[in-house]
């Protein structure tokens, strides 16, 4: 790799990521075919650390790289003091991360696709307003360093999102849903479509929630506004720098035993595996939570240096959900999350609820103070139990709460389980007396 080479002999170490990319993104709006595209994009990330300081430069055109060594090695001048090495070679799995079939898609397949969709939701309801979005993308990712080590992996997704709106005489209801998957053959239309349909017969009936304070069931979607507080608790450099409420937990129980809490690059029919992160560390299946109690913590090669700890292989650019862009320096942060399923079905974990809440979509992700855990959203798209049946939408509803002191409570998880944004996998989840705040 003639970058790493010409960087080599200007710093002390270097390191190089480069991804090419191609991508077929298909659009409609309204239900109707508005774009599609092909886009062929590479681009490199150079880190070198020179007398003891990181610097960091990108660029999509390499040339002789020479540019890019310089600009790298004038921001190292002003950089970070460090002391970590960029890793050497270890052994990484070998897990298939390329479906062939996948990558081939033609444009022509993936609007059929697109229109199926379409047709099958509109069926239902030709009153709605649908707008789909699908991807077919394919990755091939190199990372060498000046330590030895050199690794290149293939990677294939196909996605698709789905934006269903309608438009009443006093409100407009709206809400999304998505499939992902690394290879056609997992990817589950069925399973979206049914989704959706069951969203719209249950919001076919308005009503309110009083104020007040009852069990909520968090649908997979609407999950991610207590997981976001309780992954950046297991975040290696929070943990350092002792913002971390989970940092002096390490073999302490802090959830309910029916929930665990594992983070791996590598798990069966996940959409984004990989075998290593984007520092070259290899990715491993770690239980973070193990029946409630805190069993390790996630960091990449800077923070795990820092801690005195090993790298997890959790160096990942763009941070949660950030999709690898090489633009960014890698942080410490999940690859993929998997929650393990519960034994009780999702129709029976409604039907056990007297009167509460289903938060399926929230707005404002991240809101509150992240690190205590603290949240306050309103719900975008939720629905009311009564009697242990759904009895229609809500609205003008915000939920609050703290995500630790929830979780030490009785949890309930739902045998079925849903991918959610490619990179999470998880049951419905219900807590027990959280804040409803019904709004005028």
């Amino acid at each position: 790799m003639k970058l790493l080479e010409k960087a080599s002999k200007r710093a002390k170490s270097a390191e190089v990521f480069q991804i090419e990319s191609q991508s077929v993104p298909v659009k409609f709006t309204a239900g109707e075919l508005e774009s599609v595209k092909s886009y062929e994009t590479s681009g490199a990330a150079l880190r070198v650390i020179d007398e003891g300081q990181l610097g960091f430069s990108t660029g999509t055109d390499l040339g002789d790289g020479e540019e890019i060594v310089s600009r790298a090695l004038e921001t190292a001048g002003i950089g970070e003091e460090v002391q970590f090495s960029f890793p050497e070679p270890q052994k990484t799995g070998s897990s298939e991360t390329f479906d062939g079939e996948t990558a081939r898609l033609s444009p022509e397949q993936i609007m059929e696709m697109g229109q199926r969709v379409i047709d099958e939701i509109t069926e239902f309801d030709s009153e709605l307003d649908v707008n789909v979005s699908l991807q077919r993308s394919s990755d091939r990712i190199r990372i060498a360093n000046s330590n030895g080590l050199d690794l290149s992996e293939r990677r294939s997704s196909i996605s698709i999102s789905v934006d269903v709106k309608l438009v009443g005489t006093e409100d407009i209801f709206s809400f999304y849903d998505s499939c992902q998957a690394a290879s056609l053959g997992n990817l589950d239309v069925d399973g979206l479509l049914e989704r959706i349909k069951q969203r719209l017969k249950w919001a076919g009936l308005r009503t309110k929630l009083p104020t007040g304070r009852y069990p909520v069931i968090f649908t997979p979607r609407g999950l991610t506004v207590l997981l976001l507080p309780l992954l950046t608790g297991f975040n290696g450099m929070n943990v350092y720098q002792g913002t971390s409420k989970l940092g002096d937990k390490k073999g302490k129980k802090v959830a309910d035993s029916s929930f665990s809490l594992l983070d791996g690059g590598v798990f069966p029919d996940s959409p984004f595996n990989r075998n290593f992160d984007d520092e070259g560390v290899p990715t491993s299946e770690k239980k973070l939570l193990d029946e409630g109690v805190v069993n390790g913590f996630l960091y990449d090669v800077r923070s795990a240096y820092l801690a005195g700890e090993e790298p997890t292989g959790n160096g990942t650019k763009g941070g949660i959900r950030g999709g690898s862009d090489f633009r960014s320096q890698p942080d410490a942060s999940p690859i993929t999350v998997v929650i393990p399923p519960g034994d009780r079905s999702f129709g029976k974990i409604i039907s056990d609820v007297d009167r509460g809440l289903l938060v399926d979509q929230v707005l404002g992700l991240g809101q509150g103070n992240v690190l205590s855990g603290e949240f306050s959203n309103n719900v975008s798209v939720g629905y009311r139990i009564e009697d242990g049946a759904i009895s229609g939408r809500i609205k003008n509803t915000m939920i609050a709460g703290n995500v630790f002191d929830l979780l030490e409570r009785d949890l309930v998880l739902a045998s079925e389980s849903q991918w959610v944004g490619g990179d999470l996998k998880a049951p419905a989840i219900a807590v027990d007396g959280l804040s409803v705040v019904q709004k005028d």
